[in-house]
């Protein structure tokens, strides 16, 4: 094969490792929130995920349960065409790190990917297993991919962030479906969504609010919480129980409205007053425009069955368009096999937009294909 400049022995691309900036404006911190900009116009091609500097500041300051090391990729004259990080949960998996990798379209091929690689999986030394989250298009017709042992789902097996992890021992364990819903001009009035939901569910009443929640319902959204980590399908994935409680759920939240606003939908069993669902939505502050992010849906297990998370997901919407009418879209994250999920996606009208190949290896991380 024709060797790249980094086979013809030139000098390795520099990466340097930064840490948080004191404020907004330092240069190192400018360069690595363009790239991640640049890195959603590359699977958007629009600006509505784009987060200002600022605001990328007050959330990643604010962590309390992650840390985050952070990396850029030097092309030879200093100009920052990538970047990379280390996530660590460190209340839940401190053994486990999430890698990811992003260069530019412009500087591919040139060796920086590999550099900034290799000088992860070297910091990443020690820990014991190991994910990686390549965002991809959806899968061309007759083009060649990659699928899960579930079946469920494909990525395209070619793509860059793909054949990466893959060099590196990962194995792909589930392929996650990313959707969008159109706000302003729905497939399905989600009041009516809800009013159909509704019908036959009197033993449940569905609250909605924004900002912060009641203290007397933060320990049952706790139990929710707990309940994403392990009800959700995971596929091939090794996927380490949550723990969390009132305490975690108020810190999250205050995190949160530093930067966006909060709006949740959560169904109350009449019988025993306990939340048994909830639908979250966040809502970027400075840019009224922007993506929504849908964040967790689920349900108790032993409350499933009454359509509980058509309605949950419906009133928010409702709630949504009421509070914020700038709002446009809305996007989501839903494993490929969680069809009762997607069933309820799909009726209101959520639409395929790209995949993402969730990949995970064991320690010690090396690289497996020359």
């Amino acid at each position: 094969r024709q060797p790249t400049p980094l086979m013809r022995g030139t000098p390795m691309p520099d990466i340097l490792e930064f840490p948080l900036p004191a404020t907004a404006d330092e240069a190192h911190w400018q360069a690595y929130c363009r790239l991640n900009r640049d890195h959603n116009h590359e699977l958007l091609g629009t600006t509505e995920w784009d987060e200002s500097p600022d605001d990328a500041l007050l959330d990643a300051a604010a962590e309390s349960d992650y840390t985050l090391r952070r990396f850029l990729a030097l092309d030879d004259d200093g100009t920052p065409v990538g970047n990379g990080r280390i996530l660590v949960n460190h209340v839940d998996e401190p053994d486990a790190a999430s890698l990811s990798v992003f260069i530019h379209p412009d500087h591919r091929r040139r060796g920086h990917g590999r550099a900034l690689a290799e000088r992860i999986a070297r910091e990443a030394d020690g820990f014991t297993r190991f994910e990686t989250w390549p965002m991809t298009p959806l899968p061309a017709e007759g083009e060649r991919v990659l699928r899960p042992s579930s079946g469920a789902g494909a990525v395209p097996a070619d793509h860059p962030g793909v054949r990466l992890a893959l060099s590196y021992g990962f194995a792909l364990g589930q392929v996650e479906r990313v959707s969008r819903y159109d706000v302003l001009t729905p497939a399905v009035d989600p009041a009516d969504a809800l009013a159909e939901a509704e019908r036959p569910g009197a033993d449940y009443e569905v609250l909605t609010w924004e900002g912060p929640a009641d203290e007397a319902v933060r320990a049952d959204l706790a139990v929710l919480k707990e309940r994403m980590s392990t009800d959700v399908p995971s596929g091939d994935l090794t996927v380490a129980e949550q723990t969390w409680d009132a305490e975690r759920v108020r810190r999250q939240e205050e995190q949160i409205l530093l930067t966006g606003r909060f709006f949740r939908a959560a169904v109350r069993h009449r019988d025993t007053g306990r939340i048994v669902g909830v639908n979250e939505l966040v809502a970027p502050r400075s840019r009224t425009s922007g993506l929504v992010d849908q964040w967790d849906t689920i349900v108790l297990p032993e409350h499933r069955g009454h359509r509980l998370g058509m309605r949950v997901k419906a009133a928010n919407l409702v709630a949504l368009r009421r509070a914020l009418t700038e709002a446009r879209a809305i996007i989501t994250w839903n494993a490929e096999e969680n069809r009762p999920m997607l069933d309820v996606n799909e009726a209101l009208g959520f639409q395929p937009i790209l995949v993402e190949a969730e990949m995970q290896a064991h320690g010690p991380l090396r690289r497996v294909v020359p």
